[in-house]
């Protein structure tokens, strides 16, 4: 059984075609994706996503500082910064704790007045962290 050089026998079609769908199989694919094919930007999608799980309106960052300037007035403005607003709860930094203690008084009548600015399911309550 001697065989001369270059006389390979060439693989049968039907086993060169299965090993082509089980490598396609495993990897998931028979050819390369094409990566750019149905890429959009997120900013398409944002908005559906966030009425989809129920939030609405949103509040800017500079609207909540400003209403939070204008309504607490210079003096308390100065020794606070408004952090955060996460479901409904604004958190508040202040400065030193005897202003803290002055706003724990004051806190009614200042989620009254941040209610009726940023509207009344936008802020729920205030919270007053020293920092």
């Amino acid at each position: 059984m001697s065989r001369k050089p270059g006389s390979r026998k060439a693989k049968p079609l039907a086993r060169r075609n299965m090993r082509a769908d089980i490598v396609s199989q495993w990897v998931g694919a028979g050819r390369p994706l094409d990566l750019n094919k149905n890429i959009s930007e997120a900013s398409a999608h944002i908005e559906s996503i966030l009425e989809a799980i129920g939030v609405r309106g949103g509040l800017d960052e500079e609207r909540v500082k400003e209403a939070w300037s204008t309504l607490a007035g210079e003096l308390i403005a100065k020794q606070t910064e408004p952090v955060s607003l996460r479901k409904g709860c604004l958190t508040l930094k202040v400065l030193q704790p005897a202003m803290r203690y002055h706003l724990e008084q004051l806190k009614p009548g200042l989620l009254r007045k941040l209610r009726a600015e940023l509207g009344e399911d936008n802020v729920t309550s205030l919270r007053l962290t020293i920092g």
